[in-house]
């Protein structure tokens, strides 16, 4: 599968690194494809990983994945062009100073990005995770919970493949709007693992029979 990831941080990067050493090709977007930054990335990545530049990320990708500060959100998303019928793994948070939301209780990110890329099938996912488990990592002998939302049961099945690729239990939340859920939770998790007596990495588990 041709997988567009747009963002370079470190949630882009570990997707980027899993999905491409279990068989996808995956494209990452920058705004500078050939900065020495991400050229450097590229080659330290390895396998089928290439670079371009936003617009040109998508092309062809059967699933664009944003993973870009909330700030570059509404800019990056115009850039990309026309996203209808494109399937779109939201995994912003609409962080603000001072750890909080910028968009809350009766709204979200998930949906203002629904907003944004008018007519793309948008399911929330893998915003609820540290970057650093994005290989699958399991804490406590034990898968981390992903939780994933969206409004089309096709588009989510498919998100939710790619997601059990990596090693994570997922959750179908439900719909679109279950983000103004999921996103407050990613500030749990932020404020929990900066008290360092939880240990280094932190992770949500569902238990269920």
């Amino acid at each position: 599968m041709r997988i567009a990831v747009v963002g370079s941080g470190s949630v882009g990067t570990g997707l980027a690194k899993s999905w491409s050493g279990l068989g996808h090709s995956v494209v990452i977007g920058s705004r500078s494809p050939e900065s020495e930054r991400i050229v450097s990335l590229i080659a330290e990545i390895g396998s089928d990983v290439s670079a371009a530049g936003l617009a040109e990320s998508v092309v062809g990708a059967d699933v664009i994945v944003l993973a870009i500060p909330w700030s570059a959100a509404k800019v990056s998303i115009a850039t990309l062009g026309d996203l209808s019928g494109r399937v779109l793994i939201d995994a912003t948070n609409p962080l603000a100073n001072g750890l909080s939301l910028e968009i809350g209780h009766d709204d979200s990110g998930g949906e203002q990005v629904a907003r944004w890329a008018a007519g793309a099938h948008v399911v929330k996912a893998l915003n609820v995770v540290d970057a650093r488990l994005l290989d699958g990592t399991k804490l406590d002998d034990r898968k981390v919970s992903i939780p994933i939302c969206g409004d089309e049961a096709e588009t989510k099945s498919l998100v939710s493949s790619l997601v059990g690729e990596l090693g994570f239990d997922v959750i179908d939340a439900g719909g679109l709007e279950a983000a103004r859920l999921l996103e407050p939770l990613c500030l749990l998790m932020i404020k929990l693992s900066m008290k360092k007596s939880l240990g280094s990495e932190i992770g949500f588990r569902v238990l269920r029979d």
